[in-house]
């Protein structure tokens, strides 16, 4: 092909393109703007001593794994764990049952080793309130996890001031960006350790209930 006809069709899919753009603006953007609200809000929001860089990450952060921890529980299940190998950290996917609505949680955690026990952070990107998964535990402690290939149940307990500000060290020399959690957010980010029980193949819940109903997915630190 010669450099006319190249730049010919170069021009023609542009033309395309912009007309592809025009025609589905009508259906995206609702969500630029609703984005660009988001942003301006962040921009707007305390900074905890945060910059702006820090802060818009913070956001892009929680609503990226809002949106794909479903995508990224398949992918976790489907190679038993070794994804996370190109991730270098301990990854596990914790299944509670909501407090309120009884439903199914899933939420993939990174998680620090404690001996034979595991340690999650409800951080909750920095933000201003504990996440979901942190309630229903205090609710339910005894839930199912998966590490790697291997599903079984634990009993989970809030660590106390002492062993969370002893702790904290581990926590902050494998994932330095946690310091940044912190400081976005006023409220005291608190560590739950999960104490292997026995494995199993079915969570037994309060109540005497098998684990049932619609999973809801996600992926939030």
């Amino acid at each position: 092909m010669n450099k006319s006809k190249a730049r010919n069709l170069t021009g023609a899919l542009t033309i395309i393109s912009i007309i592809l753009l025009i025609v589905a603006f009508p259906l995206y953007s609702p969500f630029v703007r609703a984005f660009t609200e988001k942003l301006r809000n962040v921009y707007k929001s305390s900074s905890n001593g945060l910059s702006l860089k820090e802060r818009v990450a913070l956001y892009l952060n929680y609503e990226l794994d809002k949106r794909l921890g479903g995508l990224g529980i398949g992918l976790y299940r489907l190679t038993g764990g070794r994804i996370t190998n190109l991730w270098k950290v301990n990854v596990l996917i914790l299944t509670t049952r909501g407090r309120k609505t009884g439903k199914i949680r899933t939420v993939l955690l990174q998680f620090f080793r404690d001996g034979e026990n595991m340690v999650i952070v409800a951080a909750n990107s920095g933000r201003s309130s504990h996440p979901g998964w942190f309630y229903n535990l205090r609710a339910t402690p005894n839930v199912r996890v998966q590490v790697m290939d291997r599903s079984f149940q634990v009993h989970a307990e809030e660590m106390t001031d002492d062993e969370a500000i002893a702790f904290w060290p581990r926590v902050l020399s494998i994932a330095p960006t946690y310091e940044r959690y912190r400081r976005a957010t006023n409220r005291i980010i608190l560590l739950m350790r999960l104490v292997p029980i026995e494995q199993i193949g079915e969570l037994v819940v309060a109540g005497g209930e098998s684990e049932q109903g619609p999973e809801e997915l996600s992926f939030i630190k």
